[in-house]
C-alpha cells in the first residue's frame, strides 16, 4: 500500500499499520478492536486517530508509534529528491546514515536474539513476506530496519529466490529483492559465522542482476566481495544451499566469456547443491553454447530424474525444452517431437516463451520433412518475436524460413529479409561478428547465389554466437 502524502502522519500511521499487518480493515479492527468504518475514516484522511487508537495499531503488528514514525520518515528521506543545488549522495547518505545509526543503537539495547534457526522458519517467513510485499520498495527497507520481526534469516533467503526468478523478468524488481534481502542478513542474529554465512549468502544475488544487465566489472566486483563473506562463515545448521554461489558465479563465468570454468564451478557445486537437477541444466547449457550438443544430451538426461524429484515445473519446463533443441541439433527431430508437445503443457501465460515453442514446432516439422507446417509455424514464431522486438530470435526464425523461400525461387523475399538482418544487428552494435555472417550471406543473396545450405551454416553460427559475440564465422 502506497502511504498518501496528502494525510496528516497520524492517518499515515494507520495506513501503514494495517498494511504492514497484510489484513482486510475487517480483520484487522477485530484484531485490535477499533471498528472497521473508524479505520476506514482514519485511512481515507476523514478524521484524525486519537493516539490511543494508533498505540492499539501499532501493538497489532509489533510496533511502537514511534517506530512506525521511523518508518515513515525512512521512507521519505529514501525517496526525496536532491531539493538544493549542492546537496547530492553525500547529503542523502548522512541523513539516512545517522537515522539508521540512531535505530541501530535502539536495537542494540533490545534483548539478545531467540532460538536457533530452523527449517520451519521458513513458514514464518512467508507470513512476512506477505506483509512487506504490497509496500513500496524503501517502506520495505525502513519496515526491515526497525522491525525486529523482519530481520530473518528465511525471510532474506526468500527474497533472494525471488530476486533470482524476477531476473528473467524484470531488472528493476530483481535489483530490489537482492538489496533487500542484503539489508536483512545485515541484521539477523546468531553467532558471528552465521551472520557472514548469510550476509555472504545475500550478498551474491545483486551481482547476478548486474551479469544480467552487463555491468560485467562490477558483478564480479561484487561476487568476490560475497564469496569472502561466505567463506568466512559458517552454517552450523546446514540450512542454505552451500551450492548457490557457486551456480550464480559459474553464469557470471559464462557471461565472461570462461565457460571452462564455468563448468568447473557448476562440477564443484553438484554434490553439495539443494537443487542438482538445475545445476545440470545450467551444465546442459553451457555445453550447448560451446557446441558441444552430445555432452549436453548427455547432461541433460542426467538430470531428468532429479528434476522430476524435485518438482519445480520451471526446471522442468527448462529441462525439456532445452533437450528438445539438442536433439534438434543432432538431428534428431523425431526424438523431439513429443518432448514439446509436454513443454507447450507448462508455458503458461509467458507469450515470448509461447513464441519459442511455435520456433521449435517449426524446426522439428522441417526437419521431419512437413515444409508447409514448419513455413506456417516459423512464421506465426517470427512475427510474434518481432512484436516483442525479440530481434536476436528473428534472426533465428528468418534463416529457419530462408531455405524454403530459396527452394520456391523467391529470392526478392530473401533479399530483403537479409537486408533487415543485417541492418538490425548493425543498428544495436552489440554483435559485430554475428553482424559480419549476415552480410556474407546478405552478398550472397544480393547477387541470386544465395543456398540452403549458406542459410544452415550462418543459422548454425548465430545459435553459438548468442553469447560468444567474439565467436567469428567460418563460411
Amino acid at each position: 500500500m502506497a502511504v498518501d502524502r496528502q494525510l496528516n502522519l497520524g492517518q499515515r500511521l494507520s495506513r501503514l499499520f494495517r498494511a504492514v499487518s497484510g489484513l482486510s480493515q475487517l480483520e484487522f479492527g477485530a484484531k485490535i478492536g477499533i471498528f472497521p468504518s473508524l479505520l476506514d475514516r482514519y485511512e481515507q484522511g476523514k478524521v484524525n486517530p486519537s493516539a490511543e487508537h494508533l498505540r492499539l495499531q501499532g501493538e497489532g503488528v509489533d510496533l511502537t508509534v514511534a517506530a512506525g514514525e521511523e518508518i515513515l520518515h525512512f521512507a521519505d528521506v529514501l525517496r526525496r529528491p536532491q531539493q538544493r543545488p549542492g546537496l547530492g549522495r553525500a547529503a542523502l547518505f548522512q541523513a539516512t546514515g545517522a537515522l539508521a545509526n540512531r535505530v541501530a543503537e535502539r536495537l542494540l539495547r533490545l534483548p539478545p536474539g531467540g532460538p536457533d534457526p530452523k527449517p520451519q522458519d521458513r513458514d514464518h517467513a512467508s507470513e512476512l513476506w506477505a506483509r512487506l510485499e504490497p509496500l513500496p520498495a524503501e517502506q520495505q527497507v525502513a519496515v526491515v530496519r526497525v522491525g525486529r520481526e523482519y530481520q530473518n534469516w528465511a525471510l532474506a533467503e526468500k527474497c533472494c529466490a525471488g530476486s533470482v526468478k524476477q531476473v528473467s523478468r524484470d531488472l528493476d524488481r530483481a535489483a530490489s529483492l537482492a538489496r533487500l534481502a542484503r539489508e536483512i542478513a545485515t541484521r539477523i542474529s546468531g553467532p558471528e559465522s552465521w551472520l557472514l554465512y548469510v550476509e555472504g549468502y545475500a550478498a551474491g544475488h545483486l551481482p547476478n542482476v548486474q551479469r544480467v544487465q552487463g555491468e560485467l566489472v562490477a558483478a564480479r566486483e561484487g561476487m568476490e566481495e560475497a564469496k569472502q563473506l561466505h567463506l568466512a562463515g559458517d552454517d552450523p545448521w546446514h540450512l542454505l544451499d552451500p551450492g548457490r554461489l557457486l551456480d550464480l558465479e559459474a553464469s557470471l563465468c559464462r557471461a565472461e566469456r570462461q565457460p571452462e570454468k564455468a563448468l568447473t564451478l557448476l562440477d564443484e557445486a553438484f554434490p553439495v547443491s539443494h537443487s542438482q537437477g538445475r545445476i545440470l541444466i545450467k551444465k546442459g547449457y553451457i555445453l550447448v553454447v560451446m557446441g558441444d550438443y552430445g555432452r549436453a544430451l548427455e547432461t541433460f538426461l542426467a538430470a531428468e530424474p532429479l528434476v522430476e524429484r524435485e518438482g519445480d515445473p520451471r526446471l522442468t519446463y527448462m529441462l525439456l525444452f532445452n533437450t528438445a533443441v539438442v536433439h534438434t541439433h543432432l538431428g534428431r527431430f523425431a526424438a523431439a517431437g513429443p518432448l514439446v508437445q509436454r513443454v507447450s503443457e507448462l508455458v503458461g501465460a509467458d507469450e515470448g516463451e509461447a513464441c519459442r515453442i511455435l520456433w521449435l514446432r517449426g524446426r522439428i516439422a522441417a526437419g521431419l520433412g512437413r515444409p508447409l507446417e514448419a513455413q506456417r509455424l516459423l512464421g506465426e514464431a517470427r512475427r510474434g518475436f518481432a512484436e516483442r522486438d525479440m530481434w536476436y530470435d528473428v534472426a533465428l526464425a528468418d534463416l529457419e524460413i530462408a531455405p524454403f523461400l530459396l527452394a520456391e525461387g523467391s529470392t526478392e523475399e530473401v533479399k530483403t529479409m537479409a537486408t533487415e538482418l543485417v541492418e538490425a544487428f548493425r543498428k544495436r552494435g552489440v554483435h559485430p561478428e554475428a553482424e559480419k555472417a549476415l552480410q556474407l550471406f546478405k552478398d550472397a543473396a544480393d547477387k541470386e547465389e544465395a543456398t540452403a545450405e549458406l542459410a544452415g551454416k550462418v543459422l548454425s553460427y548465430l545459435f553459438r554466437a548468442e553469447h560468444q559475440p567474439e565467436l567469428a564465422f567460418a563460411a
